[in-house]
């Protein structure tokens, strides 16, 4: 057997009956090709959009959109089929925008009984000093370093961050913090507060499922992702700084336009993401989409594996943390008489305290003199459920209709999620011959940040006769952009069906936010098998039951580079007990700007084979020789001279010889030159990197 090729050993070990091979199997695939969403288990959250988009170049994905209204918010899709290990999942992921405070989770869980919701715990005092937050509990808080938390209802705004991780346990009714998913919190001075001190709130990793995999994008740059596995109910072990940043860098979740044209919505992947869950190990890979590139190894992981023997389900969970920054009220009207502070009357309850910070976007008046948008936070003065002042703009008396205002959460505006609101609006409704309803903003400034495809919110579009709502507040999807003309159609059918009758133009005032899609264009899960074939000593120190092997001594020198290869020294000679010969030694070449000419190998050689390519323009030419000294290219007479062709639109020119095990004989040495030219007394020159030759060689 020892001098049996191995494919045929292979052969006869599979099919002895002993092993079954097995390819990959598809387990599940989703394209969202289709309006229904019959493979998952579909729980929309308040305010939120799920729904197929795309109708163009094969773009077809699924958008969840988060509302910009609502805090606290989740919507999850959950496939009603279950897998087993080991899995594979592959997704295609991309968001129209990334802000803090929002997560999105791609999860393979298992499918027992979850484990109890944590209730959030009352805070007894909260400060912070540069970049370290301190909190003290009401009662022992059983937090431990690098819990995911956040901070909701502080009365001190700046406190409230949407998304923490616990750095250290002074006690246990204390704990600091000094990063989370955006890094290092911003440093600033935070006195404990005379109001309410708020409450600590959690992020829940893998949706307290007992066992599984997430990946969470968590923060607002593109190329950021954490990773959490748990085994049985055990602590989920993050990625990136435990006690800090769990992200680290991944493949881009942005969209890409594949064409930008009016009513086209046609939004692919940029990445393709991977989970490998597997009984001895969890791997996290990603790839360029549709690109011949190898993929990146993001995270490996051992020491903690789900249970094997439990049963999974794919999840996507798309979260409004509790204390991100959200829309608060609709506003009337806004009046200023010869001052700077503006007297704000809003549609409903403003929720706000004297003191609270807060940006205003859409006014119908929006000169510097009047109301321009606010997009610094601002404290306000409260007056009443309805009514607040403020201070605005310029000194002047003036009257201004429509907008809306946020509440800022630890200094992270509106802005965070995409705030796009013109100078002023001017509104028209109307029905396309195919029934569409159609809105169409006019600003008197250029619309920027939304894109073909994106959905908006258009919120407190009111007219400026008194104030009056006209009726298109909601969720749009943009149809087309120029300039100052923004066209929106309805997201969906329901929202269309609340519209009323078409109106011509009408001066009004009015803000659109951006709201953030999570669009995912594919689900694919995998099964298959690993097949282990082991040829080791059992126990290790039990040489006698070892496969015999024979080292053959002594070392064969290698030259020559190849860019982004680590050069070999030294190559070993191995063989199997009872081979008379050394196997091949293969050598890689990476033409330098010049002749090339080396030695290879001193002493009677064998070529066995040889393949070479080249991108230049021009045919190359591999001269071998037959000598104990490297070649003097140009002098020196060639043993053999092989022509490489040269490259053809772009494509390289390839040459293959393949003599075989007794190969073409060199007696005295092998020596090797690249030339430019055919001729034996030639030498010109070839471009570094142009030809590239990989021969195998033996003593």
């Amino acid at each position: 057997m020892a001098n049996e090729p191995w494919n045929e050993v292979a052969y006869r070990f599979f099919s002895s009956g002993d092993v079954t091979p097995s390819n990959i199997t598809t387990k599940f695939r989703v394209a969202f090709e289709t309006p229904e969403l019959p493979a998952f288990d579909v729980v929309t959250a308040t305010g939120d959009v799920v729904q197929v988009d795309g109708n163009a170049q094969a773009a077809s994905y699924v958008s969840i959109s988060k509302s910009p209204w609502d805090a606290g918010t989740e919507t999850s899709l959950t496939t009603l089929a279950t897998f087993e290990m080991p899995v594979e999942l592959a997704f295609g992921a991309h968001r129209s925008q990334a802000t803090l405070g929002q997560e999105f989770s791609f999860e393979l869980v298992d499918t027992d009984t979850p484990l109890p919701d944590i209730p959030d715990i009352a805070i007894a005092a909260i400060t912070q000093t540069t970049t370290t937050l301190t909190i003290t509990t009401v009662a022992d808080h059983g937090l431990v370093p690098g819990k995911s938390i956040g901070i909701r209802g502080c009365s001190n705004q700046l406190a409230n961050y949407p998304a923490l991780v616990v750095a250290t346990i002074p006690s246990p009714r204390q704990f600091t913090v000094t990063a989370g998913p955006m890094g290092t919190i911003p440093s600033q001075t935070i006195t404990d507060p005379a109001g309410a001190k708020g409450f600590v709130y959690f992020r829940e990793r893998l949706g307290r499922a007992n066992d599984g995999m997430s990946q969470i994008f968590e923060n607002a740059t593109v190329t950021n992702a954490s990773f959490y596995i748990r085994s049985q109910s055990g602590d989920a072990l993050a990625s990136g700084t435990p006690a800090g940043n769990h992200a680290i860098t991944v493949a881009t979740t942005a969209s890409v336009q594949a064409i930008n044209a009016p009513y086209t919505y046609a939004f692919v992947p940029t990445s393709e993401y991977r989970l490998n869950l597997q009984a001895d190990r969890v791997q996290a890979t990603d790839s360029t989409i549709d690109a011949l590139t190898q993929s990146a190894s993001r995270v490996l992981r051992t020491q903690v594996c789900p249970n094997p023997a439990d049963t999974y389900k794919f999840r996507i969970r798309a979260t409004n943390n509790k204390s991100l920054t959200v829309l608060n009220a609709k506003v009337v009207s806004v009046v200023k008489t010869g001052t700077t502070t503006g007297t704000f009357t809003t549609l409903t309850a403003h929720g706000l305290t004297t003191g609270d910070l807060i940006v205003y976007y859409g006014n119908s008046n929006t000169a510097a003199s009047a109301f321009p948008n606010v997009v610094t936070a601002t404290a306000v003065t409260v007056v009443d459920a309805t009514t607040f002042t403020m201070v605005i703009g310029t000194a002047s008396t003036v009257t201004g209709y429509g907008g809306v205002i946020a509440k800022v959460q630890a200094g992270n505006l509106l802005s965070a999620l995409g705030a796009v609101a013109s100078t002023a609006i001017n509104a028209t409704l109307t029905t396309l011959t195919d029934g569409t309803r159609q809105l169409v903003l006019n600003g008197s400034a250029n619309w920027t940040g939304p894109v073909i495809g994106d959905y908006v919110e258009v919120a407190g579009v009111s007219n400026v006769t008194n104030g009056a709502l006209l009726g298109v507040d909601g969720t749009w999807k943009v149809a087309n952009t120029a300039t100052t003309v923004l066209t929106l159609v309805p997201v969906n059918a329901a929202f269309a069906a609340t519209l009323p009758a078409d109106f011509a133009l009408t001066n009004s005032g009015g803000a659109v936010i951006r709201r953030t899609c999570l669009r995912v264009s594919f689900v694919r899960i995998f099964d298959y098998e690993r097949q282990r074939v082991e040829m080791l000593a059992r126990p290790a120190t039990d040489l006698s039951a070892a496969a015999p092997v024979v080292l053959q001594g002594g070392t064969t020198a290698v030259t020559g580079t190849l860019t982004g290869v680590t050069t070999v020294s030294t190559v070993t000679a191995v063989t199997t007990a009872g081979t008379p010969a050394a196997p091949a030694t293969p050598l890689i070449i990476n033409s330098a700007a010049s002749t090339n000419g080396q030695l290879v190998l001193t002493g009677t050689s064998g070529l066995q084979a040889l393949f070479a390519s080249n991108t230049g323009a021009t045919p190359a030419y591999v001269k071998l020789y037959n000598k104990a000294t490297a070649p003097t290219v140009g002098t020196d007479t060639p043993a053999m001279i092989i022509t490489v062709p040269a490259a053809v639109a772009g494509v390289p020119g390839e040459k293959e010889i393949t003599p075989g095990f007794n190969g073409y004989r060199f007696a005295l040495g092998l020596g090797l030159a690249i030339t430019g030219g055919a001729a034996d007394s030639d030498t010109t020159a070839v471009a570094a990197g142009q030809v590239k030759v990989i021969l195998s060689r033996t003593a």
